[in-house]
């Protein structure tokens, strides 16, 4: 019996930290630093190794550029007409001009970012759609030139910030 009750317990303990770690892994931790990092790595990738090779790693979906257990951290490219060129969240964004999309508060997303690349600022507010909660919210975008021809950005949803 006391073999039994020993049981139990290191079974409802295991269950618990299962359950617990899965719920802490599924919250995002990344943070405003993580996502400078995140794009500045991917720019020196960008440089390092070429435009076709890094566009194709941006899209691998088990490659070093998209992170999180809901893949809420992902690098984008696009030229500068507002084309995307690589979305590691959202593939068959590839190949559309996204300039003229605005968001649900009237802003064009992608305008704003293009813009924020000749300013000392490169963080944008925006609307997008979070695929951990299924739902549109707000968006911390940051983004950096790679050369004249395009540009990467990635983000972190508002809910999501924890430290700047």
């Amino acid at each position: 019996m006391k073999n039994k009750n020993i049981f139990l317990i290191i079974f409802w303990v295991a269950i618990f930290n299962l359950t617990f770690f899965e719920s802490a892994k599924s919250q995002s931790t990344f943070t405003r630093i993580d996502v400078e990092e995140f794009v500045k790595n991917a720019v020196k990738f960008a440089k390092e190794n070429g435009k076709d090779i890094a566009l194709k790693e941006f899209m691998n979906p088990n490659g070093n550029f998209i992170k999180g257990s809901h893949k809420e951290l992902y690098i984008y490219a696009y030229d500068y007409n507002g084309k995307v060129i690589a979305h590691g969240d959202k593939p068959k964004l590839v190949g559309i001009n996204l300039l003229d999309l605005k968001d649900p508060s009237g802003n064009y997303p992608i305008r704003k970012l293009i813009k924020s690349l000749n300013s000392q600022d490169h963080w944008v507010e925006y609307s997008w759609f979070n695929p951990a909660s299924k739902k549109v919210e707000k968006k911390l975008g940051y983004c950096l030139k790679v050369d004249e021809t395009w540009w990467l950005g990635s983000g972190i949803y508002k809910t999501e910030e924890i430290k700047k």
